[in-house]
């Protein structure tokens, strides 16, 4: 291989029952012009003797091992002997489609953008596949755009800077605008993909879309990070991430650009992981977030957030226990699920009332078009 167009970095850490499926997508690909790093984060089960198999069948795959630091680490370790044109970051668990980077990588070269966004699709335990809709960037854009042809920022998608799933894996990157960035995972954090994900979106000077679905993201089953870190001291690491972003915000005068979605950020990543809190730290948890909050002014947020989160702000900071916070979520929840059915109600109801309308006055003009016609047929035969 001359050229490596692609290098594929994959952190390895106990994924034996999952890890075949991930190298086969990945070996199997249509752009050959790819090199595979799969770094093992001192697994304790056999992933490396997976690896090592898989390494002799396919010298693509480059393997490096490192005693557990944490998936931020493994990725960062790949980064840094990457030698491809372009980087993509695959989980171990997941797996692409089998065309995914000669997709991304046309998208990439015919844009020259500094990151490719593209859809995924969620895979259950139950082997049920869901597509969510959060993927769906070309909802900001007009239905007849060429996406192989067309580029945008972070202001153009600007709800999802902050809100949207963070994984590295649904972004295919130029190497060149990673390393002029020196954009790294920081390590000794439990969710390093979120300042990650804030950081290059809104440092790109070009983004492109793949509208399609690339990615298979394996959900719910019990290695998960989501289960791993609810019931331990992990779980406070996500206020470090909210200060890490909030610190890149303000060192890159971004904060008032972005001053309403990083509150919903806030307001959305506490009230998620308060909800999850394992029995273990959820008085603590719950004393945390409301110290957090109690330096916001509520008059501050109150304008620009949706009533929904001002409602996540003051259940918190107002609930004088966990179950009570708990408690007062759910009929938050209820309730505006109750508005929302009845807005889908409303809406169901003008949009039937619409079509009526519509009906009806397809059926005048159609009248109107007999009368119109048959009028000129009858001039015409006086005319005789």
């Amino acid at each position: 291989m001359d050229i490596i167009k692609v290098s594929v970095i994959v952190p390895v850490y106990n994924s034996e029952k999952y890890l075949g499926k991930c190298l086969d997508s990945l070996i199997n690909q249509t752009l050959k012009d790819i090199e595979i790093i799969c770094v093992d984060d001192g697994s304790t089960d056999s992933s490396p003797e997976i690896l090592e198999n898989y390494s002799k069948r396919d010298n693509r795959i480059k393997l490096v091992s490192q005693e557990n630091r944490d998936v931020g680490a493994a990725r960062g370790a790949g980064l840094k002997i990457a030698t491809g044109e372009y980087v993509a970051f695959v989980d171990n668990d997941d797996w692409l489609v089998l065309d995914a980077l000669q997709k991304l990588y046309n998208n990439a070269r015919s844009n020259d953008s500094d990151l490719v966004l593209f859809k995924v699709r969620y895979f259950y335990s139950s082997n049920e596949i869901i597509t969510p809709k959060s993927f769906d960037f070309d909802k900001y854009f007009n239905n007849d755009v060429d996406f192989n042809s067309f580029t945008f920022n972070a202001l153009d998608i600007k709800p999802e800077v902050m809100n949207n799933l963070f994984a590295p894996w649904f972004k295919f990157y130029k190497r060149n605008f990673l390393n002029s960035y020196n954009f790294y995972f920081k390590e000794k954090i439990t969710y390093p993909d979120v300042p990650f994900h804030v950081q290059v979106l809104l440092k790109a000077n070009k983004l492109s879309f793949c509208p399609e679905y690339l990615y298979f993201y394996r959900k719910n089953h019990q290695e998960s990070m989501l289960l791993i870190s609810k019931d331990t001291s992990r779980i406070f690491d996500i206020f470090k991430v909210i200060d890490e972003v909030q610190s890149f915000l303000f060192s890159n005068d971004l904060f008032k650009s972005y001053e309403s979605e990083f509150y919903q950020f806030k307001l959305q990543q506490i009230n998620f992981w308060l909800l999850r809190c394992g029995k273990t730290h959820q008085k603590e948890y719950l004393l945390k977030s409301k110290k957090e909050l109690s330096n916001i002014k509520f008059s501050t947020i109150e304008s620009m957030l949706s009533r929904r989160y001002n409602e996540i702000y003051l259940n918190i900071i107002n609930s004088t226990s966990y179950q009570e916070a708990i408690s007062l979520d759910e009929s938050i929840k209820l309730r505006f699920k109750d508005i929302k059915a009845k807005n889908r109600k409303v809406e169901n109801r003008n949009s039937e009332n619409i079509k009526v309308k519509t009906e009806k006055e397809i059926k005048k003009l159609k009248f109107q078009k007999s009368v119109s016609i048959n009028g000129i047929r009858n001039f015409l035969r006086r005319l005789k």
